[in-house]
């Protein structure tokens, strides 16, 4: 019997742990020069990312930095996409946020300062730890596939809530309104807001105003310019500017009208100076970890699925042949060291990928590049970095938050199926009422119920059968004739969520029509068969047998033969009853089923029946079309 599909991937896919070497085979000086190029694009539009989600996450600006540096070269080479940036994200920083922050509220809110500072840290170790543990694991357990029984309707309902939190926090910065304070959900900080926007610091919001209008415009112009830098840096000068002594010039542009000296910046919530990250093993508070496990589980899937997804997408375009678990097993790996340097989690970037692929970068390389350079960028302008204005990076991440938000698929799960928009609209309204993590967990569920729903519906359609062994539609006029042999194929999952109604609708049919002698079950198209089903299929026989009728079952997989024999159905129902699916002979099966059923029936009604000579059964390893003879 050929392996199927299925189980040819899952050998496949294997995890290494050298799989880089095998990236450097035929490398060459022209390879080189365009890997360093794209990793220059790829690095320019990193540093500001990485401080900004460093922000995003209420994190040190290092955090972001030594992510993007340390951790996304250890991803890197342990994971297999030519592509694929490793780094923080988005979405992955809005959850660490509100993990952080839930955490903090409840056992800490009395710190404030350094020493909340480096709670936070320590809570960010175990979250990571826990994060980079599970994924190992995945991964070695090829387990890979699994996120496929997450709808695409959560993630994108899921990325909508993430953008909308992300808008909502950035806001407060943008606008240099004071945060609220404790655990609230969106619905409450967008409602705080509103309410206060006429607290909004004048020249702050200037500043995120224009440096904003600045970046449509530059993305306008061309895609491939370093736009977050550019503006950056003209938000960075705009300030210095403004905030130079204009005492004279008060007079004419009224400048001391605007407090323009207590715009944020970076330096005010840390510094740039350490690029040598301290290795400490992660601190576990057991008191914690009932709520750091949810949370870390939570971005963990959320984690495999950007990456994987961005992934995907990248070599659909490329045609690289990937290895799922290789690629979970590599953030895995970035994810322990962040635990142990105090780094953000790390996850595949989306707009980070695209720009290496459009840039011409050809191996991993690129990826380890952009990390060295990314720390030689922090150590010669790390000086200059720090007097960016905190309501430029707000800007940036609102951008990002609407950018990270695609139209058309938003549309398609809203329009495609009732259940597709009823789990996009419900993750989307858990994320605004209720805390990210939790709304990501409610999608989930509702996506893996659904999924078991249709699962656990198997079709089963009778059909006749031609002398060739060809299936045929039953003609609608003699749908009510009752016939000797009856052909029922199955199709669909067959594990024990779907025993019942197999069962109940098998039964109802051998019950309703006592007229047939012969039930043929075509069990090609059957899944997952397990026990629950082969105890359907033991007390169907015993029903037939009981009424002096039969049970063939014919285009049995390998898969479904070996269940059935380990159960004993096979000697049960009789090997001479049972034909394998030969692709060889694709209706070959069908015609053994046929010419056993005529077989039986002549058997039942001839007291001393005559020697009939049976086709061969599948045992036989070279089939004989020949021996069937159809009458």
């Amino acid at each position: 019997m050929p392996v199927n599909s299925a189980y040819t991937y899952s050998q496949n896919d294997e995890v290494s742990l050298f799989t880089f070497p095998k990236e450097l085979q035929g490398y060459t000086s022209h390879t080189f020069y365009q890997d360093c190029i794209a990793a220059i694009s790829v690095a320019l539009l990193t540093v500001p990312q990485a401080m900004a989600y460093s922000l995003l996450a209420g994190l040190p600006l290092m955090t972001g930095i030594f992510a993007a540096i340390y951790s996304s070269i250890i991803a890197t080479l342990f994971g297999s996409s030519r592509h694929l940036i490793i780094g923080p994200s988005n979405a992955i920083a809005i959850l660490v946020q509100t993990g952080t922050a839930e955490i903090l509220f409840t056992y800490f809110r009395g710190l404030e300062g350094d020493e909340r500072t480096a709670m936070a840290l320590m809570i960010l170790t175990q979250l990571t730890v826990c994060i980079g543990v599970f994924q190992v694991l995945a991964a070695t357990c090829k387990l890979g596939r699994l996120v496929q029984f997450v709808s695409h309707s959560v993630v994108v309902g899921y990325i909508a809530g993430t953008a909308i939190a992300v808008i909502v926090n950035q806001l407060f910065t943008f606008f240099g309104i004071p945060g609220v304070s404790g655990d609230q959900s969106l619905y409450q900080k967008g409602v705080y807001l509103v309410t206060h926007i006429k607290a909004s610091h004048t020249a702050t919001a200037a500043i995120g105003i224009g440096t904003l209008v600045l970046l449509i415009l530059l993305k306008k112009i061309d895609r491939r310019l370093p736009a977050p830098l550019i503006a950056l840096a003209c938000a960075a000068v705009a300030t210095h500017v403004l905030t130079l002594d204009v005492s004279g010039w008060a007079d004419w542009f009224r400048w001391n009208a605007v407090p323009w000296s207590q715009i944020k910046l970076v330096g005010d919530i840390g510094q740039l100076d350490q690029l040598i990250p301290t290795f400490a093993f992660p601190f576990f508070d057991m008191t914690l970890l009932n709520h750091i496990l949810p949370v870390a589980f939570a971005i963990a899937l959320l984690n495999v699925m950007e990456t994987t997804s961005v992934a995907k997408t990248i070599a659909a375009s490329s045609g690289q042949r990937l290895s799922l678990n290789q690629e979970i097993f590599g953030i895995g790996m970035g994810n322990l060291l962040s635990s142990l340097i105090a780094a953000m989690p790390v996850s595949g970037s989306p707009s980070r990928t695209c720009l290496n692929y459009i840039s011409g970068g050809q191996t991993r390389v690129v990826g380890i590049m952009t990390s060295l350079f990314i720390g030689l960028i922090v150590y010669l302008f790390g000086f200059l970095i720090t007097e960016i204005p905190l309501a430029a990076l707000s800007a940036l991440l609102l951008v990002t938050a609407v950018s990270i938000v695609h139209p058309r698929q938003f549309l398609l799960c809203a329009k495609a199926t009732s259940a597709d928009a009823f789990v996009l609209w419900t993750t989307l309204l858990a994320c605004i009422f209720l805390s990210l993590d939790v709304a990501f967990y409610i999608g989930v569920s509702l996506s893996i119920i659904l999924y078991l729903k249709k699962s656990a519906i198997p079709q089963l359609v009778e059909y006749d059968i031609d002398e060739e062994g060809e299936l045929q539609n039953i003609d609608e006029t003699k749908v009510q004739e009752h016939k000797t042999i009856r052909v029922i194929k199955v199709e669909g999952e067959l594990f024990f969520g779907a025993a019942d109604l197999f069962q109940t609708t098998l039964k109802t049919i051998a019950e309703d029509d006592t007229s047939s002698r012969v039930i043929i079950l075509q069990l090609k198209n059957a899944r997952d068969i397990d026990a629950t089903v082969c105890l359907a299929l033991q007390q169907l026989h015993d029903y037939l047998k009981g009424s002096k009728r039969y049970l063939v079952c014919c285009g049995m997989t390998q898969q479904t033969w070996d269940v059935m024999s380990n159960s004993g159905m096979v000697e049960e129902i009789g090997k001479e009853n049972l034909f394998i699916f030969d692709e060889r002979h694709p209706h070959l099966h069908m015609l053994k089923a046929l010419n056993r059923a005529k077989e039986l029936i002549y058997i039942s009604q001839e007291p001393t029946p005559k020697s009939v000579e049976a086709c061969p059964t599948e045992a036989s390893i070279h089939p004989d079309i020949s021996c069937v003879t159809g009458d």
